[in-house]
């Protein structure tokens, strides 16, 4: 009967699966790679004034669309990097506690800055985690900590309950609202969510982020959305989304429209883009679309208006014949 009982037990626990590796803390918190956003470049491509290129190109130029894609790119990754940046520093030092549930770093300070942060983690399961960066200005009280970032990640496993590390999936939001009451911060406001997921070495990658009541450089506030998905070293797409005024040069339309571009590209860089702008001053929608090759020359143009200049032929210029646009 014991040998019985011991054989039943052997199997229950084989059918819930390997047991998971424990995660240390440290490995707990997303590297700046798990949601960088790569997109095919040469060493001479210019991204930083892709909108101007699209007004002024012609056939054969470097894509204007893929410019602005590029740019777009620039942007999100310049957030991502300065968040994951953030919690990997701190969590660089020696926890100053550790219990096994709950980790604790700081509070630490830059010699050059005049800011001070604590790094919470938090176990939810032996490979997951939720963490909360914390900040305030050095010298105040302790009262004056706000939660700048606050996130959830959870590291990968191999089929034998191994993790492997740099791949897992989770999300982390940042409130600029409180960044912006930190010393030599800009005065950016809102909420900006990211998601996250890079499976395993193989998998898509995928980042999905999200601004709301977002504002910058403009005094009104503003939502966008970017969704990126790229195979290693095979196809990949990026679009996004976001409410503005196209006819910024007519002053008695200042109604936002929702403009959007998905761009889709292959393994070898060549790809298409396919523009949108609906709603605000537009009777109708108005579409752009435009392809590229290899090296990131225009081989297609076409669009919706009368005005539209337009070059080439879909079925010889195009990797990917057939417009798809952004549903965001």
């Amino acid at each position: 009967m014991k040998k019985m009982i011991g054989a039943l037990a052997s199997l229950s626990l084989a059918a819930c699966g390997p047991q998971i590796e424990t995660v240390s803390f440290k490995d707990g918190i997303p590297s700046q790679e798990m949601a960088k956003l790569d997109v095919p470049s040469t060493t001479s491509q210019r991204i930083d004034d892709g909108v101007a290129t699209v007004r002024q190109q012609s056939y054969g130029d470097l894509s204007g669309t893929w410019l602005v894609t590029g740019g777009t790119v620039l942007v999100v990754n310049g957030a991502t990097l300065w968040t994951l940046g953030s919690l990997n520093f701190v969590a660089g030092f020696e926890p100053t506690s550790d219990d096994g549930t709950t980790a604790v770093w700081g509070p630490h300070t830059n010699e050059w800055e005049r800011t001070t942060w604590k790094l919470t983690a938090v176990r939810t399961a032996p490979n997951a985690f939720k963490y909360t960066l914390e900040a305030k200005p050095k010298g105040t009280a302790d009262s004056e900590y706000a939660a700048v970032i606050t996130g959830s990640h959870t590291v990968a496993v191999d089929d034998d309950g191994k993790a492997i590390k740099g791949y897992g999936e989770g999300r982390f939001d940042i409130d600029y609202d409180k960044v912006a009451r930190l010393p030599h911060q800009d005065s950016k406001k809102g909420r900006v969510s990211f998601h996250y997921a890079r499976p395993n070495p193989t998998a898509a990658v995928t980042v999905d982020v999200d601004l709301k009541e977002f504002v910058n450089d403009d005094a009104a506030p503003n939502s966008a959305a970017y969704r990126y998905s790229q195979v290693p070293e095979g196809e990949g797409s990026f679009e996004f989304a976001v409410d503005s005024n196209i006819h910024w040069f007519d002053l008695s339309k200042i109604a936002l429209e929702r403009w959007s571009i998905k761009s889709r590209w292959t393994s070898t860089g060549a790809g298409r883009a396919d523009v949108r702008a609906s709603g605000g001053d537009l009777a109708s929608p108005v579409t752009m679309n435009e392809c590229w090759d290899t090296k990131f020359r225009s081989t297609f143009l076409d669009g919706s208006t009368p005005s539209q200049t337009k070059w080439g032929v879909e079925s010889e210029g195009c990797a990917f014949v057939g417009a798809s646009y952004s549903t965001r």
